[in-house]
């Protein structure tokens, strides 16, 4: 009856192995995008803006999808650097001429209409530079604001119950 017990506990003990690997194989590969992506984002943005020290990286998707780089330069200027998905022209802006993540969360925060901040990225929307904030919602659902990244000044909201 011992060896019985031992038996299931090995082939038990087996599954929950072989089970636990598998969801991390699964896990590690579907994080794979998001690495190669900021992996070349980084590249770039080293050769197009002298990038040295990357503090974020931002996937940023509306009209267009772009990946940002934030980063300081080897004169240690802070730099932003918007790099198009379709591999047009990078655009390149100094960050001390916008406002950060934390001062668009804090814009979206004064509104008083949310409960819990998801997800800030930046990027461009209809050429202008803009910080993405996804929020929970008072109310219930998700809100998405568009904070332009010059002036502070709310760009979009879009309300989703």
């Amino acid at each position: 009856m011992n060896r019985k017990r031992n038996q299931q506990l090995k082939i038990f003990g087996s599954i929950l192995i072989l089970t636990i690997v598998l969801v991390g194989v699964v896990l590690f590969q579907s994080a794979s995008p998001m690495r190669k992506a900021k992996s070349q984002a980084v590249k770039i943005s080293k050769n197009v803006a002298g990038i040295s020290d990357v503090q974020d990286f931002y996937w940023f998707t509306r009209d267009k999808t772009y990946f940002t780089v934030v980063g300081t330069d080897n004169k240690n200027v802070e730099k932003v650097v918007f790099l198009p998905q379709d591999g047009s022209e990078a655009v390149i802006m100094n960050q001390k001429d916008g406002i950060t993540n934390d001062e668009a969360i804090k814009k979206v925060l004064d509104m008083k209409k949310t409960k819990r901040i998801n997800k800030v990225s930046l990027g461009i929307y209809k050429e202008k530079p803009v910080w993405e904030v996804v929020a929970d919602s008072i109310e219930s659902g998700l809100d998405y604001y568009l904070i332009d990244f010059k002036s502070g000044e709310l760009v979009n909201e879009i309300n989703r119950v």
